[in-house]
């Protein structure tokens, strides 16, 4: 039995192609969604299927998932990113009893028992601090790629304090920072501390057990990783294929 899980995210649509009688994930595809979600989740479909070399009729069954996983026509059935999310940790990291998700458009914090069931979770969704994109939108302003944030934070001596998370007063903080010579592994070390502490105070409204682990595309950014552990007094784990999590969640579920 071959199935599909489909995430069609405000960043990003991955795929997830899962061999249920062999256990393995036998093909993933990934592309930026942008504003034909329905079109795109097809195409990575059907690069997905190449990859595994596997025609459609072979899929005994699809599960969307995402902010748009109605937009997925081929899909056998659609389940919540909480849902899934916390399917495709427990297949990961059995041990997880809390998952932290940065995503493009939400942050998430789930708790988990000792068998993977979903005990609580709140969520983030009213504004961009917080959430991927907001790291996305003063990447930009930075003229500084994205995935060198984690190493440039690394050198920091001195962390900005910024005294907003508004997006639109953070930026106007961030260019005077800018006009004043800051260094720039200062004022994103900064970020990553100030959307920690924010993440950090969401999570404070659940119980936090170790494991936790940190999935969505900003666990990719190791420096926030570390700022999260700063914060939270924990270890906190990247997850594994922290990008897939959620699709392989929606085909183990399919």
């Amino acid at each position: 039995m071959i199935v599909a899980g489909i995430d069609v995210g405000s960043a990003n649509t991955k795929i997830v192609i899962y061999d249920r009688e062999n256990e393995v994930i036998r093909a993933t595809a990934i592309a930026r969604t942008g504003m034909k979600p329905r079109a795109t989740a097809e195409a990575m479909f059907q690069n997905a299927l190449q990859r595994a070399e596997l025609q459609s009729h072979e899929i005994s069954r699809a599960v969307a998932t995402g902010y748009a996983r109605y937009s997925v026509n081929f899909a056998s059935d659609y389940v919540t990113e909480i849902t899934a999310t916390a399917k495709g940790i427990k297949y990961w990291h059995p041990t997880a009893r809390t998952i932290i998700d940065i995503g493009g458009q939400d942050s998430k914090v789930i708790t988990l028992n000792s068998n993977g069931v979903i005990q609580e979770f709140v969520m983030n969704d009213r504004c961009a601090a917080g959430t991927g994109s907001f790291l996305e939108f003063i990447a930009r302003g930075l003229d500084i790629p994205l995935e060198d944030f984690g190493t440039l934070s690394r050198y920091s001596q001195n962390p900005v304090q910024l005294s907003s998370l508004c997006v639109v007063m953070v930026e106007t903080e961030i260019l005077s920072m800018v006009a004043a010579e800051v260094p720039r592994e200062d004022i994103i070390a900064g970020l990553h501390q100030a959307l920690a502490t924010r993440v950090a105070n969401l999570a404070r409204r659940l119980p936090i057990e170790p494991d936790v682990i940190f999935t969505g595309g900003t666990a990719l950014n190791s420096g926030m990783r570390h700022a999260l552990e700063q914060t939270l007094g924990l270890p906190v784990i990247t997850s594994q294929h922290p990008l897939h999590t959620a699709a392989l969640g929606a085909a183990l579920l399919a």
